[in-house]
């Protein structure tokens, strides 16, 4: 089976070696590019620091630290394993990996101030939440995500796969853009989809995709456990 992938290049050179371990041929296709913002801290007084992605870890701590008092809350195990890269060990984790277990988290939580490095286009669900709950959030813009447009005959060649793997909205969003810009319709590929976890797949949804796959766990190990199962 051609799987293609869809995240960013570096991404997408450490999942490759899973794949072809299992018998896969790798299509890469890096649909978006993320790049660091400038920004300050709106205040060193936090009680919780929220990661939801390894690059929010990336491009928050290659220009500050976390305070010694606040607790580290990460989305899931692979962000907390990215933690640990740059020395710090997360406090929190939700059992379901997703804004959805944070919030469930937080419902458990004493108030307090919690700073969230983030995308700048990120979404407010966890923001506003906290906001409802009294607790006051201090979200800061620490990268940005933008997509990566191919000619027509390049996007084809690489679109010649079985199954097509995302790992974000983003890279929903850039794919279909790619396809509006070339005016490539979807039931032309013959494609079926693989979405990391339920966000990615509402995204594809959106997009009127209706058959969608959803591995056990959103990660890399789980999809192609999933990839397996089918084959």
């Amino acid at each position: 089976m051609k799987i293609i992938l869809t995240r960013e290049e570096e991404d997408i050179e450490k999942d490759k070696k899973l794949f072809k371990k299992e018998g896969f041929t790798v299509i890469g296709l890096p649909l978006i590019k993320a790049t660091s913002l400038d920004f300050k801290l709106p205040s060193s007084d936090y009680d919780y620091i929220v990661f939801q992605s390894k690059r929010a870890i990336k491009y928050f701590l290659e220009k500050e630290q976390i305070v010694d008092k606040a607790k580290i809350v990460v989305v899931g195990k692979k962000t907390a394993e990215e933690l640990k890269k740059y020395g710090y060990k997360a406090d929190l984790i939700p059992d379901e990996e997703n804004v959805k277990g944070l919030i469930r988290l937080f419902k458990k939580l004493r108030k307090g101030k919690v700073l969230i490095p983030r995308s700048k286009i990120g979404k407010n669900e966890l923001i506003e939440f906290l906001r409802r709950e009294n607790f006051t959030p201090f979200p800061i813009d620490v990268y940005t995500v933008e997509p990566v447009l191919y000619d027509e005959n390049f996007l084809f060649e690489k679109l010649k796969g079985d199954f097509i793997v995302f790992y974000s909205p983003s890279a929903v969003k850039a794919f279909f853009a790619n396809l509006q810009k070339h005016r490539i319709g979807k039931e032309k590929l013959k494609l079926k989809y693989i979405a990391i976890g339920k966000t990615t797949k509402e995204s594809l949804y959106h997009f009127n995709v209706k058959e969608v796959l959803i591995p056990q766990k959103p990660s890399t190990e789980y999809i192609i456990k999933l990839l397996k199962s089918m084959a």
